[in-house]
């Protein structure tokens, strides 16, 4: 071998190294940490602190519309992480860098060769520089199902990366149903143009094939991986409970998103029996056949009334049974309430993450399903069982299936001790695939 090749396989070895190990530029579409819903914070931040575990130099950068920038210092349980937030808005008064439209537009310029006015963008420029460019669309929100107005302005940040021509990948998530043609449209040029596809639910993997010719690869819910933060104070009214291993819990999140009829007010999911009836006599029933104590929990302090909708129901059932119902009465991080969430013996849920942090934690828990991903989610963990759809059974049946559950609680409990560790670590793996 000469010298000269000699020194440049020399110095191929360590310039190798060398980017291997260089901090990489991740951005993030569908994920923020702007919102009132703890199961959206879950997710970004279990996004978040899967990337940094797998590259702990990376930058790691979320878009999304918000009204500002800047950085946000991210409590993992054990460290603090900062995440850049590169924001776009809808609204007439916002700056026009920060428009969404503008910033297609100026993609598109980009795309034509005009490149300037794009290089020269915040949020374009964050996609130019990116290594690797990730959709995780709230985790279930790539669907029409909560309207076609949300789920185009949900795409729309992301269109700005396929526009522009950067390869981007869309993370494990739930993938439609889709009700309207122009969902089907929007959808199939998104999926189309992704360079890999994953996803968390086995059951919709046949609507990616149908639309893009391929087969997405499958991954657990990321929340999975979520660490749980004890609160420095439980919140807890009436007070004088106490999260005992040994005293049974039931733990109980109540919809608002459900429990005021969906955005429509108007049943939009299809639910056989009124939600509200459903859980009434539900709780009614556990508080009456069980000598269990229940708490409700919310999971959103947004305008969809959680806390709310858990104060009237504490407040219809707390004079008939004294010292048994109570509720989290103020506003906890995700990690937080995933903790009381863990401290729990069973736990019912008409939020997916809600239920996550449970099953995570192998608290059995109850599935009460408005749409298709609780059942492939549950079936992650092995839990397939606790999903109880109520758009096919009314509300007698939904009590007493829960009630069945319930009665098997350590049963399933086992299952999960069993299940979680390979499912946090399957997801670790696709996380250290998306990176090499």
């Amino acid at each position: 071998m000469s010298s000269a090749v000699q020194a440049t396989a020399t110095d191929a070895a360590p310039r190798a190294a060398s980017e291997a190990t260089a901090p990489k530029r991740i951005c993030i579409f569908g994920a923020s940490l702007d919102v009132s819903n703890r199961g959206v914070l879950a997710l970004g931040a279990s996004v978040a602190q899967l990337f940094a575990r797998v590259s702990p130099r990376a930058a790691i950068v979320f878009h999304y519309g918000n009204s500002a920038g800047g950085t946000r210092s991210l409590d993992t349980g054990s460290s603090r992480l900062d995440i850049i937030v590169q924001n776009c808005r809808m609204s007439p008064r916002s700056r026009p860098s920060e428009h969404i439209l503008v910033i297609l537009v100026l993609a598109f310029l980009y795309r034509v060769g005009i490149r300037g006015p794009a290089e020269r963008n915040a949020w374009l420029r964050s996609l130019l520089r990116a290594d690797l460019v990730g959709e995780i669309c709230g985790g279930d929100s790539f669907s029409d199902i909560y309207g076609l107005r949300r789920f185009v302005s949900e795409c729309l940040p992301l269109a700005s990366a396929a526009i522009l021509g950067r390869p981007y990948v869309m993370l494990p998530q739930t993938y439609g149903p889709f009700r309207r043609v122009t969902s089907r449209i929007v959808a199939r040029w998104l999926l189309r143009r992704a360079t890999a596809l994953w996803t968390r639910d086995r059951h919709c993997e046949s609507l990616v094939y149908d639309f893009c010719g391929r087969t997405p690869s499958f991954c657990p819910d990321v929340a999975f991986t979520m660490e749980a933060t004890e609160p420095q104070s439980v919140p807890v009214s009436p007070p004088g409970l106490v999260l005992d291993p040994h005293e049974a819990v039931i733990g109980v999140n109540v919809s608002g998103l459900l429990y005021m009829g969906g955005y429509t007010g108007r049943n939009m999911f299809g639910l056989r029996s009124e939600y509200r009836e459903t859980i009434d006599r539900l709780i009614e029933l556990l508080l009456a056949s069980t000598s269990a104590k229940v708490l409700l929990v919310p999971h959103e302090y947004g305008s969809e009334n959680e806390v709310e909708a858990c104060g009237a129901i504490l407040e219809s059932f707390r004079h008939r049974f004294p010292d048994r119902l109570f509720m989290v009465s103020a506003p906890l991080n995700e990690r937080e309430l995933k903790w009381i969430i863990g401290r729990t013996q069973f736990f019912i849920g008409s939020r997916m993450h809600a239920c996550i942090a449970a099953l995570s934690q192998h608290v059995p828990a109850v599935g009460l399903a408005y749409s298709d991903k609780f059942l492939g989610v549950f079936q992650s963990a092995g839990m397939g069982l606790g999903v109880i759809d109520l758009r096919t059974v009314d509300a007698k049946d939904a009590i007493a299936q829960t009630i069945a559950r319930f009665e098997e609680r350590l049963e399933f409990a086992e299952r999960l001790r069993e299940q979680m560790p390979a499912v946090r670590a399957q997801v670790m793996e696709t996380f250290r695939t998306l990176l090499t």
